[in-house]
């Protein structure tokens, strides 16, 4: 995907949270299968990961950097799914839409030259391009999740 691509997929993003908006604090919090997360939690799980990006990732996305391997994706997004339980669906709405802002102004900032420029999270070899183009996937399947609700 081109950086313009990526920052519309962001957008489009921003856009589908808003539209949100509509859906009742009790609707949200129902699970959209027996046994899965409800739009609530799947919308904190989406901003934690956001947050997760902002504080940890981007600052250092440079060539040949070593970054720490991910978190234990299970604890990780237990914590996320627990913390939308401590506020509104509104409240989180507006949190995810907050990260996901930052998120794009931060990559507006990057020079598309430094997107394919190779760094590694853990022993794995990625760039800017490769981490957001699976974060757009990311974010589909859980919009398809909501969306099949």
């Amino acid at each position: 995907m081109s950086k313009e691509d990526i920052l519309t997929s962001h957008k489009d993003y921003l856009d589908w949270v808003d539209s949100l908006f509509t859906l009742s604090e009790e609707t949200a919090n129902i699970p959209y299968k027996e046994g899965k997360w409800s739009p609530h939690e799947i919308i904190m799980h989406l901003a934690e990961w956001d947050r997760f990006t902002l504080n940890e990732r981007i600052p250092l996305m440079k060539e040949g950097e070593k970054l720490e391997a991910f978190p234990n994706f299970e604890t990780f997004n237990a914590k996320a799914a627990a913390r939308a339980h401590e506020q509104t669906f509104t409240e989180t709405l507006t949190y995810a839409k907050q990260q996901r802002k930052a998120i794009i102004e931060q990559l507006l900032q990057i020079d598309e030259v430094e997107w394919d420029k190779v760094f590694y999270i853990g022993e794995h070899q990625i760039s800017i391009r490769s981490y957001f183009t699976d974060f757009i996937v990311h974010d589909n399947h859980h919009k398809q999740q909501i969306s099949h609700k």
